[in-house]
């Protein structure tokens, strides 16, 4: 992404962010003060009921955009100078994410309902799977995040029979070249202040 892009990004983000929770908010007290007035003034009770039910529908929009734009960023390493989108990458290379991740890996090899890996691929899953389960290791967000979708995504070639060997050999590969020692990798706020680059 260029510049200009990730910064109309951030902008983008925190703007639906904003006008959700403020539409929500909005249409939570809209509905208050239509139950009030039908004890003070019940001609406005249905117009404010309305106006009310608008303001979340539209507060709920807004949030599902700010969701699905996170999410697309998450995919976009340039876009992880902005703090919201690094944060959610981050999520998925907590602990109890990576042993779900490995979890994943190890029913795809046992149970294999569509993608059945040779035996060099299947060595390298369980490779990855070692990996993620190795508290030693660091993981690096943006391979942590295109761990998850390899994992998750319905259009992934782990769930596709006709799936290219070379082409999960080469998720798995840039996956795994996410993993360091702690001795190299530290943590990311660690690495920064030594002037290291976050990710490789």
């Amino acid at each position: 992404m260029y510049a200009r892009s990730v910064d109309d990004a951030g902008a983008r983000l925190r703007e639906l962010g904003r006008r959700g929770w403020e539409s929500l908010g909005v249409g939570v007290a809209a509905f208050g003060l239509a139950l009030g007035a039908t004890q003070a003034y019940p001609p406005l009770a249905v117009p404010l009921f309305v106006g009310g039910l608008v303001l979340l529908a539209s507060g709920v929009r807004a949030i599902w955009r700010h969701w699905d734009l996170l999410d697309w960023l998450a995919d976009e390493r340039d876009a992880y100078v902005i703090p919201e989108v690094l944060a959610r990458a981050r999520r998925e290379t907590t602990t109890e994410r990576r042993r779900t991740f490995a979890a994943d890996v190890r029913s795809v090899l046992t149970h294999a309902a569509g993608y059945r890996p040779r035996a060099d691929v299947a060595e390298e899953l369980e490779a990855l799977a070692a990996e993620l389960d190795d508290p030693g290791l660091v993981f690096d967000p943006a391979c942590a995040v295109a761990c998850m979708r390899l994992l998750s995504d319905p259009g992934s070639p782990l769930f596709d029979p006709a799936a290219c060997d070379a082409e999960v050999q080469g998720r798995i590969a840039r996956i795994r070249a996410g993993f360091s020692t702690r001795e190299r990798g530290g943590t990311a706020d660690a690495r920064a202040a030594d002037g290291e680059p976050l990710y490789v």
